[in-house]
């Protein structure tokens, strides 16, 4: 970028969230419902039930849970904050670590519209915990997130964006004759996953040494033993939640860099052979601004 004399980067955030990349038939079926168009539902719960494996009840309490309070019809697995959190600390911030849930409105805007909008405050927080681009000093913009295009999206109906076995189906219908078949036709992007877990066999020895004293586990945040074991996982090729992972050594890098610092004293324990925190008051903040660097995306 230097050398060209580059200023700007596109960047992609914002893809799969507006533009129906999220293979998930629940907004269709959740504005059926609403609606009150049964005929249609039955028929759509067929389709996507044959599409997904899945039996059409299944399909149709996932939909119908969405307009209960998380608190009776509880949170879905997707969304649980990660295994390895300490469990006093997912307590203390349940609600940022779950995205905020709340329950669809029946009555007002078409769930659809509203889990468009929930969506784009789940890219608001995202974007707004990214740090300043400065080596080489440049600024990132984002297409997906235009006004005009996020407005004339919202208001499609969701089956014109999502359809069975087709992802992003609008606009690879609009982009026929312009974008290659064999990228238009692609199922998903697998290098998104695999390039991460690649990178951690290629330095396992760097993540052996993090894991084995982590900060994040000194401050209450983070059980090293369970994180440890999915670093494990991953080293062997088996799958794991990756981006709550990388979120999560993200946060342990920054703690490191913090106790650096001097701004808080965690000096290692002959008794456990961990890092243990000296003055737990002076913490409290630390452990706040964690979550934003680990809420759900």
């Amino acid at each position: 970028m230097a050398s060209s004399g580059n200023r700007v980067v596109l960047s992609g955030i914002g893809g799969d969230e507006v533009t129906g990349g999220i293979p998930t038939p629940i907004p269709e079926l959740e504005d059926l419902l609403a609606r009150g168009r049964l005929a249609t539902l039955a028929r759509q719960l067929k389709v996507w039930a044959l599409n997904k494996r899945k039996p059409w009840i299944h399909l149709f309490a996932e939909a119908a849970r969405g307009f209960f309070s998380p608190g009776l019809v509880g949170i879905p697995k997707f969304r649980r904050p990660a295994t390895w959190l300490h469990p006093r600390f997912a307590k203390s911030y349940w609600p940022a670590l779950t995205g905020y849930p709340s329950r669809v409105r029946l009555f007002g805007p078409l769930p659809s519209f509203q889990d468009n909008i929930s969506a784009l405050d789940l890219l608001r927080r995202q974007l707004a915990c990214t740090t300043l681009p400065t080596d080489p000093c440049h600024e990132r913009r984002y297409p997906f997130l235009d006004r005009d295009f996020l407005t004339f999206l919202f208001a499609l109906p969701p089956e014109q964006l999502v359809r069975p076995g087709q992802r992003r189906s609008l606009m690879r219908r609009a982009l026929v004759g312009t974008v290659p078949k064999e990228v238009l036709d692609r199922k998903r992007k697998a290098f998104v996953a695999r390039a991460p877990m690649a990178a951690i066999s290629a330095e396992w020895s760097s993540f052996f040494e993090i894991c084995r004293c982590m900060v994040s586990d000194s401050l209450a945040i983070v059980v090293a033993n369970i994180f440890c074991e999915q670093a494990r996982r991953a080293h062997e090729g088996q799958e794991i939640p990756i981006v709550p992972f990388l979120r999560t050594l993200r946060l342990e890098l920054w703690l490191r860099a913090l106790h650096r610092e001097g701004v808080f004293s965690c000096p290692v324990s002959p008794d456990t052979g961990g890092l243990v925190l000296t003055e737990e008051k002076d913490c409290s903040g630390i452990r706040d601004r964690s979550v934003s660097q680990l809420g759900t995306i």
